[in-house]
Order: structure tokens, then C-alpha cells, then sequence
């Protein structure tokens, strides 16, 4: 069996929810949600302008983890102390092995 090769480090995945008392002004806070290892994937960037028919997305990075089909765009990813917004996933299966995987294209925050 051929296995994953996710040696690139460690990926910390958070829920993002609203830690702010009722009718107070929104606190973003980070609930630790899953961890597993990445690789980095090829990816280029798209301009940061809207055009017809495109979506407007800017990639920081692009990796792939172990399938967890509950991460959404709501998510944020801490890889080596910078944080990234998830901006897509997709849940799949590897082409080489038929592993389960969810690949994260993530934006730069801080």
C-alpha cells in the first residue's frame, strides 16, 4: 500500500466563532478543531481583481491533509505561526494511492 506523504509539518485547523457577549461587538476566537500533517501543493495565484464569470480569490498557499470532511470556509489553518483564512476545500481521494484527503487553499491573515 502506498501511503500519503504529508512530511511538510504540522497544520492546526480552528473553528472561527463569535466569543463576544449578546448584543456586544463581534470577538473572533479560534476553537482548535483537527491536526494532521501537509504537504505543500503547486498553486497559482489569480489576480486580485474580478473579471466575468470568476470568483475573486487570492492563495497564499495551498496544502493537503488527511480527509476531514467537517474543515469548511469558515475555518482558519495555523501553519508554523502564521494564521490563513480557508478560502476553498475539497474533499477527495488521492490520484496516486485512493487515500482520503481535503485539500485547503488558504489566504495569509496575519
Amino acid at each position: 500500500m502506498i501511503k500519503l506523504i504529508l512530511d511538510a509539518g504540522i497544520c492546526t485547523i480552528y473553528a472561527t466563532t463569535n466569543g463576544a457577549a449578546a448584543g456586544g461587538k463581534p470577538i473572533e476566537q479560534l476553537t482548535q478543531k483537527f491536526q494532521s500533517w501537509y504537504a505543500e501543493l503547486d498553486f497559482s495565484s489569480d489576480p486580485n481583481y474580478a473579471t466575468d464569470y470568476r470568483e475573486d480569490v487570492e492563495a497564499s498557499a495551498r496544502i493537503r491533509i488527511h480527509q476531514n470532511r467537517s474543515i469548511t470556509t469558515r475555518d482558519a489553518a495555523k501553519i508554523g505561526g502564521l494564521t490563513y483564512e480557508i478560502v476553498r476545500t475539497y474533499h477527495g481521494t488521492d490520484d496516486d494511492n485512493g487515500q482520503p484527503i481535503t485539500d485547503l487553499t488558504l489566504r495569509r491573515v496575519s
